[in-house]
């Protein structure tokens, strides 16, 4: 176990510092997290992006997630990365950010974006504060696991330790001096609905993305999307009309049609259940979608039911 630790930290650092142009550099922050600098180019490094993730994610990509997207934009990035599930609450990353500002870096770039998902999206409403005027793009994120503040989020009892009172402790008041803050989340999941609705004021744009489920930053880069979203708010083309045309890219998403079929199943509606399966099928070749189009078929047939003909079926006749 230990080998293949050393083993994938030795990948990640030379992931980081291959290609690392001059005046970047690659710091350990702390136990629990590593930071990389990455300059941009020429007038798209005014642009500063500050994301964060979890190194397994980046060493499972090949890729720290903005490489793409900064080096097509020319944009300058900072990446932390946590070693596992660190909740970015480490004091020595708390310094990184206050040595930033107090040296004034932020204030080399016309524009700073924060992003991150999870509690990726903590951090980045979080450490915004730190850059007054930065845009926050935060998906899923949580708001705090204080428990006299969200006394009913039990997923994550190994952060209950941990001190969520001191300086960034709060993410929701951290983005007061934000230009900009979009909060993406989706509306049926409970606990991250519960979080995204702390993060309030006229500068907050809430984004709904339904059914996309407890990994929804993993599904928006599936789809394809969130470069786009990224680019889009840094643009100021990104608004909810905007979200909601690139949302509908889950409809190619495989697994955001299983997890919706799913949903449909638990409701026990045969009749919503062959509707949905029969859209897909029409769509896509999934024989799971067919054999579940058959099931419920026979459930209807079975009620003295069916599905109506198609539009076109009825035209054509």
């Amino acid at each position: 176990m230990h080998h293949d630790a050393n083993s994938g930290e030795e990948t990640l650092r030379a992931l980081l510092t291959d290609g690392l142009r001059l005046g970047g550099w690659v710091r350990d922050i702390g136990p629990e997290h590593i930071a990389c600098l990455q300059p941009g180019i020429g007038e798209g490094a005014a642009t500063l992006l500050v994301s964060f993730e979890m190194m397994d994610a980046t060493l499972a990509r090949g890729r720290v997630w903005p490489e793409r997207l900064a080096e097509r934009r020319g944009w300058s990035t900072l990446t932390i990365l946590s070693r596992g599930r660190s909740f970015y609450r480490d004091p020595a990353l708390a310094h990184l950010f206050d040595e930033m500002t107090d040296e004034g870096d932020f204030d080399d770039y016309d524009q700073v974006i924060f992003m991150g998902g999870g509690t990726g999206g903590y951090a980045a409403a979080a450490y915004s504060v730190a850059a007054p005027g930065a845009m926050v793009i935060a998906i899923a994120p949580l708001a705090t696991l204080d428990r006299s503040v969200a006394p009913w989020e039990r997923r994550f009892r190994s952060a209950w330790s941990l001190d969520w009172t001191t300086r960034y402790g709060f993410a929701p008041d951290m983005i007061d001096a934000a230009s900009q803050v979009f909060v993406i989340s989706d509306p049926t999941e409970a606990f991250d609905s519960m979080h995204a609705s702390l993060f309030r004021g006229s500068h907050v744009a809430h984004l709904r993305a339904t059914h996309a489920g407890p990994d929804l930053a993993e599904r928006l880069e599936a789809i394809g999307i969130l470069d786009r979203l990224v680019a889009g708010a840094a643009s100021g083309s990104l608004t909810p009309l905007r979200f909601a045309q690139l949302w509908r890219g889950r409809r190619r998403d495989r697994v955001w049609l299983a997890r919706v079929m799913r949903k449909l199943d638990r409701l026990d509606r045969p009749w919503l259940s062959a509707l949905f399966a029969r859209h897909v099928t029409e769509r896509h070749d999934l024989p799971a979608f067919r054999r579940r189009l058959a099931t419920a078929r026979a459930q209807l047939l079975a009620e003295g039911r069916d599905l109506p003909e198609r539009a076109e079926a009825r035209r054509a006749g």
